[in-house]
């Protein structure tokens, strides 16, 4: 949902969550599927009749799913566990869908974890292309939001902004979490 004639407060997004922060293995097993992602990628666009079916997902940009999970990892440094996508600001938006399909982000309560796929290969590839590509509508706009869950972009930031909170209140070592039975000492 790009279209950017609609109003911010109309504009779609998702709560994306990483691993613990610095988990350098999560973070090197994660870029090495992405790179498995973006041969999957370039193999399946060598097919001539493929590369007709997903030929919106190539109009605007070339997907680069090893750049993407790249900038999707440095994201995270901001608040050193999660990031909010709008599907207005196009950068990523195409991967994480298609990431999405192929597991690189499992749905959780409010938005989505980082992980690692199972079983990723070129069937499973193309599968997520596909799905992606056959949001597709009359005016050649792709529809992210078919495919994966959005929130109003403002409930996803203000989830995330809770998430901080929560975050910052647990790691106080004077604090017991809230609903705990333990006394604080």
């Amino acid at each position: 949902m790009r279209n950017e004639s609609l109003s911010p407060k109309n504009w779609l997004g998702v709560l994306v969550e990483g691993p613990q922060w610095g988990d350098a293995e999560f973070y090197g097993n994660w870029l090495l599927a992405a790179a498995k992602a973006e041969t999957l990628w370039k193999k399946a666009s060598d097919a001539p009749d493929f590369a007709k079916q997903v030929d919106r997902l190539s109009v605007a940009t070339i997907p680069h799913f090893g750049i993407a999970a790249t900038v999707f990892l440095m994201r995270l440094e901001d608040n050193l566990s999660s990031f909010v996508l709008s599907f207005n600001e196009g950068n990523g938006v195409d991967e994480f869908v298609m990431m999405a399909e192929m597991g690189f982000f499992v749905r959780t309560g409010r938005g989505y974890q980082m992980a690692i796929p199972a079983d990723l290969n070129l069937a499973k590839f193309k599968a997520a292309a596909l799905t992606y590509a056959q949001t597709e509508d009359d005016e050649y706009n792709l529809h992210p939001e078919v495919v994966v869950s959005s929130v109003p972009l403002a409930e996803a930031l203000q989830s995330q902004m809770r998430q901080l909170a929560i975050s910052k209140f647990r790691s106080d070592s004077n604090r017991v979490p809230f609903g705990s039975k333990q006394l604080p000492s």
